[in-house]
This record gives structure tokens, C-alpha cells and sequence, in this order.
């Protein structure tokens, strides 16, 4: 039987992906965004959607827990790195 990994997000990759969800962008902008490549970035939609950040029918929204997350997130990103969080990598 296969053990199945806990999964930890990158959270640079999930202040890219709230920050551009919260910016009006399209799904596949999003993806693209993330820097990551699809397969793992529906990994991390499916989770911010189980930690109820992220809401999606026919579009990504952002919760309202979701708008705090980003907001607070790129807080951190500036503080810490004094980088904006959209253009912040880890290294």
C-alpha cells in the first residue's frame, strides 16, 4: 500500500496564488503565476479549498479568511524579505 505524504505548501507559493487570485485574475493566470507547474498547482487549490481560503465554481475567489491570509502574507513576504510577494522566491 502507497503512503500518501502529508502535503506542505510552499507559502510563497501560496501568497502568489492568494495575491493573484485577489488581483481579478483568471485561473489559468493564476496557474501560470504560481510557479509551479498545473498538476501541483491544483494541489494547492484543492488545499487552500479545504482550509477554506478559496472558494471556486466557475471562477478562484477568495474567502474572506482568504483575503486576511494574503494580506497578512504579503505583510510577512515585505517585512522579512523586503521583496514584493509576487515577485519573491525562495532561494
Amino acid at each position: 500500500m502507497k503512503r500518501r505524504e502529508r502535503f506542505l505548501p510552499d507559502l510563497y507559493v501560496v501568497a502568489r496564488i492568494l495575491l493573484s487570485i485577489s488581483n481579478g485574475r483568471s485561473k489559468r493566470e493564476v496557474a501560470l503565476l504560481s510557479g509551479v507547474n498545473y498538476s501541483r498547482f491544483l494541489q494547492y487549490v484543492e488545499y487552500l479549498k479545504e482550509k477554506g481560503l478559496v472558494a471556486e465554481d466557475e471562477e478562484l475567489k477568495l474567502t474572506p479568511k482568504g483575503a486576511e491570509a494574503a494580506a497578512r502574507l504579503a505583510e510577512l513576504i515585505r517585512e522579512l524579505t523586503g521583496e514584493e510577494p509576487l515577485g519573491a522566491k525562495r532561494r
